[in-house]
């Protein structure tokens, strides 16, 4: 799955998603793409009303948000785009964390991740760092990484040095998605801790408020009643 958080669905960060869409689906026939341009959805802001922790829903259900996340748990990787905004990601992506809970909801486990962020002047490291720790929290893997400076608007992005560099990427990308679980050790040690020693405790600890996430841990196979009841 390719979700763009770019307000300008064909502006640079949705031209370098395109092209590796593109790529990939070039490099492997076997590859379907489902590309979500965020812009086009009509987003509602997180209400922060926390009844997704007792539910495992949101509670809004008619933007299409919803529908989204079930979309990306059934597929084997995920690319998320945004351009850089005030030194972090595009609202249009945040309000798409925010809803989502995905660290709680582990909405990313076992998922290769993609990170593509565009930006012109700095900050696109932070805002692309944002990205990483998501999918971190969430159980996913960092297997490829994208950071392009716009230097000048009038220039094509996508030139021969950029797409070289998304050719070499999607080919080590669709390596790491292929395997039975892209995660590194260094990534499954730090997902391990964070988990069960950040985010389950915590959960534990709130049983009531958490009903709905924990249920879904059970679901998952992630904890069991009896690691609860202690």
């Amino acid at each position: 799955m390719i979700i763009n958080g770019s307000p300008r669905v064909n502006g640079t960060t949705g031209q370098i998603l395109s092209k590796i869409s593109e790529t990939l689906k070039s490099m492997d026939s076997g590859v379907e793409i489902d590309y979500v341009n965020l812009s086009k959805m009509n987003l509602i802001f997180c209400k922060g009303c926390a009844s997704c922790y007792k539910t495992g829903v949101c509670i809004i259900n008619d933007d299409g948000l919803e529908e989204l996340y079930k979309r990306i748990e059934e597929c084997d990787g995920v690319i998320f785009g945004s351009p850089t905004y005030a030194t972090n990601v595009s609202g249009h992506l945040k309000v798409f964390f925010d809803r989502g809970q995905l660290p709680f909801m582990q909405r990313l486990r076992d998922k290769g991740c993609f990170s593509v962020v565009s930006y012109e002047n700095y900050g696109g490291s932070i805002a692309q760092k944002v990205i990483h720790e998501q999918v971190r929290n969430s159980g996913g893997s960092i297997s490829c990484k994208f950071l392009y400076k716009v230097v000048n608007r009038s220039d094509k992005c996508l030139n021969t040095n950029t797409i070289t560099k998304i050719e070499r990427l999607c080919r080590k990308y669709l390596i790491r998605i292929k395997r039975k679980n892209p995660l590194t050790f260094h990534e499954r040690l730090v997902r391990t801790m964070l988990f069960h020693m950040g985010i389950k405790p915590h959960a534990f600890r709130n049983e009531a408020r958490f009903r709905g996430v924990i249920n879904r841990w059970i679901n998952q196979g992630l904890t069991n009643r009896r690691q609860l009841a202690k």
